[in-house]
């Protein structure tokens, strides 16, 4: 098993990364020198672009006494139970609920709620769900998962790289339902009961997020083992082995007829 910081390095290479790669994991004690994330955005998803976009941000974490943090983030992070009439607030509104507010999300309050029995019960990995830079101080084993941020292309060749060394041609990368913090952060890190635990998921879908997500950028969460597959097999990959292919130095224009 790679450590983190190499593990951190071949993904970044991987993918050709500007932003940091970020690792998940849970833990019983807030780690040295870490923040709270409400402390960064009241968003957690918001928080963890920050993190990766600026690298003096130290490491953040969640906890269930984080009233501060985005109601819905914390019914997603196993942290609060969900409001009665947050069904409403995400798909149709109701009169009685925040003034009629609606995100329209979707159809209807009954398919929020199969989706969140689909979903399945979510559990923490620890008293603190940490977010940080890879870096040597934190033992691989204690990983759940990485988070990176990367353009079209990038995670194109990611997606690639994730399916290189399996034959399942369907579900080995995903692009889930849900909110941006389920999908990097949730469902990756195998907090969610039936969250499929060998797929790296892309997204997200959640359009709340578009007015601080830059247009280009698209993140992906990865389940540690497939993250450490996708490291070790990056050398005998087409990104290895045929990188020009991978990122092209010459563009062909496809012109009109």
């Amino acid at each position: 098993m790679l450590n983190l910081e190499e593990l951190g390095k071949r993904l970044t290479e991987a993918g050709r990364l500007k932003l940091r790669p970020l690792c998940v994991y849970g833990t019983d004690e807030i780690p040295e020198g870490a923040v709270p994330s409400y402390k960064v955005d009241r968003c957690i998803a918001k928080a963890i672009y920050t993190s990766a976009l600026f690298e003096e941000t130290p490491p953040i974490y969640v906890e269930a006494a984080h009233e501060q943090c985005c109601v819905g983030g914390l019914v997603w992070m196993g942290l609060s139970e969900s409001h009665p009439k947050l069904k409403y607030f995400v798909t149709v509104g109701t009169p009685d609920f925040r003034g009629g507010a609606a995100e329209h999300l979707k159809a209807s309050p009954e398919l929020f709620e199969e989706s969140m029995k689909r979903t399945g019960k979510i559990i923490p990995p620890g008293k603190y769900t940490v977010v940080g830079p890879c870096n040597d101080n934190i033992a691989p084993e204690k990983i759940r998962s990485l988070i990176l941020f990367a353009g079209s292309e990038q995670i194109r060749n990611l997606c690639g790289l994730a399916q290189f060394n399996s034959s399942e041609i369907f579900f080995k990368t995903v692009i889930p339902g849900g909110p941006t913090c389920s999908m990097m952060l949730a469902f990756p890190a195998g907090m969610a009961e039936n969250a499929p635990k060998d797929s790296a998921y892309v997204g997200p879908v959640d359009p709340t997020g578009n007015p601080w997500l830059p247009q280009e950028l698209i993140i992906m969460g990865i389940p540690i083992l497939l993250a450490q597959q996708m490291a070790t097999d990056l050398e005998e990959s087409f990104i290895g082995k045929r990188s020009k292919i991978a990122y092209p130095e010459k563009r062909i224009i496809v012109k009109s007829k």
